[in-house]
């Protein structure tokens, strides 16, 4: 098998009832309360889904002008693609439970349909799923060779394998029913070698990349307390050579608030934001010559090796003089979106938004590919865990951590623009071949809700909710 050349870069960016309770705190500079939700991150998003907090009357896109809310037929279209999203928790749910028997799934934005895949043209299967969702006339299927078990179990086995590092990232393409392995350039790996570790070897597509791809990656706003999601955010200040009176710093953006085991608020960033080496350090909101928000407590890390695989991911543990807001600038400082709910879908397809802080940009993009285990190598990193890789949104160094999100709407309810968190800001790709499975140009790379909090330990994540 001939491999096949991928020259690209890749930078991080440097930011009803559930298991415990909901706590209510009140707010007195905006009208509707902020909720910490608590339970496991499925509980949280079945909560936020169940109790209509993000009722979407009258959905648009993000660049649709203001004046078209009164177009009834355009509402109505767009409302009209939106609606099997509703179903996609369930469907990825099926997928987990069922790994033998589907392959994937994915949407398609402009038929406003969901493609799922099965391993066989099976009527009593196309029936499971059918009556597990409510928007049936909105479903495709689509036959199969190999299950995503096969494409699951192919990754674990190349990583348990080969030399860490050799392998840069394994990336399932889900529409092609592939699983695409990255080389490092300079391993001088054998496709037959890694091949012949796999069954099913003619579902892997083989390319390279250079190690020398792989490097890490404003809005000056100083909001006082509370700070919104998306705001800017500093630390990790030290002197390049003890008593020269010169600095390194990082900056980040700040992606979402949560409560951690022991109950204190923290706000959670990308893990690379923080210096392995250094622990407990001071951040600031956006930088130093303002009072400290806390200090970075704890970041996640993994060995090479696969065998721990994890989340780009860390928090902030807040001093008890600052407070997060469950709030995103969207598009500028001046005016904020609420966050209302949980995403953990990761649906090839589905649009999604990331807030920069250090950029100040707001926009708009697409997932092209999720469940992506990504060797980094750098910070702290082996590999990282079902990262997805998305094209179209904004985003430059400093915009680590911020927060990536989905399902804009104006809610009736709360009189104003909300969103679903999706997940933090992590990295790029950049993809510049004349021969390679992935199209060319620029991928963004972030880390979803799910696998953050969940490496984090968290136990609850603040929204907004009714009054």
């Amino acid at each position: 098998m001939t491999i096949r050349k991928l020259i690209g870069s890749i930078a991080l960016s440097s930011f009803l009832l559930i298991s415990s309770s909901i706590n209510a705190a009140g707010n007195t500079e905006d009208k509707y309360q902020w909720t910490t939700v608590n339970g496991s991150i499925s509980e949280i998003a079945e909560i936020t889904q169940k109790n209509s907090m993000n009722k979407i009357p009258y959905p648009l896109e993000l660049t649709t002008a203001p004046d078209k809310l009164s177009d009834t037929e355009l509402l109505d279209n767009y409302a009209e693609k939106q609606r099997i999203k509703m179903d996609f928790p369930n469907i990825k749910k099926l997928i987990e439970n069922d790994p033998h028997e589907f392959s994937g799934h994915y949407y398609d934005a402009d038929k406003g349909t969901v493609v799922i895949q099965i391993t066989e043209d099976s009527e009593s299967l196309k029936t499971k799923v059918l009556n597990s969702i409510q928007n049936r006339d909105k479903v495709e299927f689509q036959v199969t060779k190999f299950s995503w078990a096969d494409i699951e179990n192919a990754k674990v086995t190349i990583m348990e394998s080969v030399t860490p590092g050799t392998v840069r990232a394994l990336i399932p393409d889900v529409k092609n029913n592939k699983l695409i392995i990255a080389i490092d350039e300079d391993a001088h790996v054998n496709n037959d070698t890694v091949s012949s570790l796999i069954p099913q070897s003619e579902m892997l597509e083989f390319t390279t990349v250079p190690a020398s791809a792989f490097t890490l990656h404003t809005d000056d706003t100083h909001y006082g307390s509370p700070f919104p999601m998306g705001s800017k955010i500093g630390g990790d200040i030290h002197e390049k050579v003890p008593g020269s009176g010169e600095y390194y710093y990082q900056i980040c953006t700040a992606g979402y608030f949560g409560v951690n085991q022991s109950d204190q608020e923290v706000l959670v960033t990308s893990g690379h934001c923080q210096d392995k080496a250094r622990t407990n350090t001071a951040w600031y909101q956006p930088m130093r010559d303002t009072p400290s928000i806390g200090n970075f407590a704890f970041r996640t890390s993994s060995s090479g090796d696969g065998s721990d695989k994890t989340a780009d991911a860390g928090y902030i543990t807040l001093n008890s003089s600052y407070s997060g807001r469950s709030r995103v600038p969207y598009p500028s400082t001046s005016n904020m979106a609420m966050t209302t709910g949980i995403y953990t879908s990761d649906t090839p397809g589905d649009t999604i938004y990331v807030r920069g802080a250090n950029s100040g940009t707001f926009s708009s993009g697409k997932i092209e590919y999720s469940n992506v285990d990504i060797y980094w190598g750098v910070s702290g990193y082996g590999y990282n865990r079902a990262e997805v890789l998305a094209t179209g949104y904004t985003s430059i160094k400093g915009d680590s951590g911020g927060p990536i999100l989905t399902n804009y709407a104006y809610n009736n309810d709360l009189q104003g623009w909300t969103f679903d968190l999706a997940g933090i800001n992590t990295g790029e790709i950049t993809i510049d071949s004349t021969s390679s499975p992935i199209a060319n140009g620029s991928y963004k790379v972030y880390d979803p809700i799910w696998t953050t909090f969940t490496d984090l330990n968290l136990k609850g994540i603040k929204i907004i909710s009714k009054p």
